[in-house]
């Protein structure tokens, strides 16, 4: 793609549709030029559809910024208790990842999504799920690492696929080991894959290849793949993850 500058990966990341949107959002992530996040900040209020990603990149780029930037987009202009339900639901929703609120630590995140991981409701469950394991802290671990019982088998794998996505973070994972040996044994492929999928990481190989002799048919395939090196693709939840 050449030299970039931030204004013209700015440009590109308005084309939402761009083959490069990946790209020019890790440009402007990992970019040192100078006064570059003054200017996303100047542009986010006209930004539309891209303002998600905008909001994404500044996230990553400074975990510890004030978290105004992105919650304000979500507040109605009021205050008092409508205030705060709607400060609360962006937590209970894609946006949270989208927007990068999961990576704000001052945002406190893990705080505010981990009651929704025993909700009642499964598309709470899972939400929650995939927002803590975006949020690289160590302490979204248990919280995730306690989904892997839940009784909706695409819960369970989200949140097997939210460990990987913990690990990839540079979180220590070595907590989750028996809850994803545990579902090497379940009877939905996608679960044994992702379950497989975290087993394969560095730190828990070896129970990996222990647990090969215990398994059915189905899941011995799986976890041989994940010994080579074949496993699960992990979806990306926003444009830029790698």
């Amino acid at each position: 793609m050449g030299e970039l500058s931030g204004d013209g990966a700015l440009a590109g990341i308005r084309g939402w549709n761009s083959p490069d949107l990946s790209a020019h959002a890790r440009h402007l992530i990992d970019s040192t030029e100078r006064g570059l996040e003054d200017v996303i900040l100047g542009n986010l209020d006209e930004a539309g559809p891209v303002r998600p990603l905008l909001c994404r990149v500044l996230a990553e780029r400074d975990p510890h910024r004030d978290p105004h930037y992105a919650l304000r987009h979500f507040y109605a202009e009021t205050d008092g208790p409508v205030r705060k339900w709607l400060g609360h639901e962006v937590y209970r929703s894609p946006w949270a990842w989208l927007y990068g609120i999961t990576r704000l630590r001052n945002a406190k995140p893990v705080e505010r999504i981990t009651p929704d991981a025993t909700s009642w409701f499964a598309t709470r469950r899972q939400i929650a799920v995939m927002a803590l394991g975006d949020t690289a802290d160590p302490a979204a671990l248990p919280p995730v690492v306690g989904c892997l019982r839940d009784q909706r088998w695409w819960v369970r794998a989200q949140a097997a696929a939210a460990i990987r996505r913990l690990a990839k973070s540079g979180v220590p994972i070595g907590g989750a080991s028996d809850g994803l040996l545990r579902c090497l044994h379940h009877e939905r492929r996608e679960v044994i894959e992702q379950a497989a999928a975290a087993l394969a990481h560095r730190s828990l190989r070896d129970r990996l290849v222990w647990s090969r002799a215990t398994l059915m048919p189905l899941a011995g395939a799986v976890v041989d793949n994940a010994l080579d090196g074949v496993v699960a693709p992990l979806v990306p939840l926003w444009p830029g993850e790698v």
